[in-house]
């Protein structure tokens, strides 16, 4: 039993010759159900349509994963390239090293407590300006 691929006649069963309508073929052909209304014939028609777009978005998704794997392998490649060249770097800055010995650093919590005590001397400071020149005549407020 072979079943119909057209939309005029959408999951119609028949009975049928393999060799229906070809050169010297047997023209047997029987139908097994009754023909399909004409409702059922637009919502075919809507279903085969939606299936042909979704086929289409198949196939531009296909073509967008592989632009991606090529966009990959551009990545990857580059990485590659760039652990090269890390290596490469790590390897002068050793030898950087060796030459002129290691970097002095500083303490970082010396560094912080030095800008604290600096921002709070200039905030100090520009209150003491502020109330000087706001006086007009009168008495400046200090700060004791």
């Amino acid at each position: 039993m072979r079943t119909s691929l057209t939309v005029r006649n959408p999951g119609r069963r028949f009975l049928g010759c393999l060799n229906y309508k070809k050169r010297n073929g047997c023209n047997f052909f029987v139908w097994v159900d009754p023909q399909t209304c004409e409702r059922g014939l637009e919502y075919a028609k809507i279903m085969q349509a939606k299936k042909e777009e979704l086929e289409s978005q198949i196939e531009d998704l296909k073509m967008m994963n592989i632009e991606l794997g090529r966009g990959i392998k551009k990545l990857e490649e580059d990485n590659d390239a760039l652990v090269v060249k890390l290596a490469e770097l790590t390897e002068i800055n050793v030898k950087f090293v060796e030459k002129t010995g290691p970097r002095k650093t500083t303490n970082r919590l010396t560094n912080l407590t030095t800008l604290v005590v600096v921002v709070i001397v200039v905030f100090v400071v520009c209150v003491l300006m502020s109330s000087v020149k706001h006086t007009h005549g009168k008495k400046p407020l200090y700060l004791v």
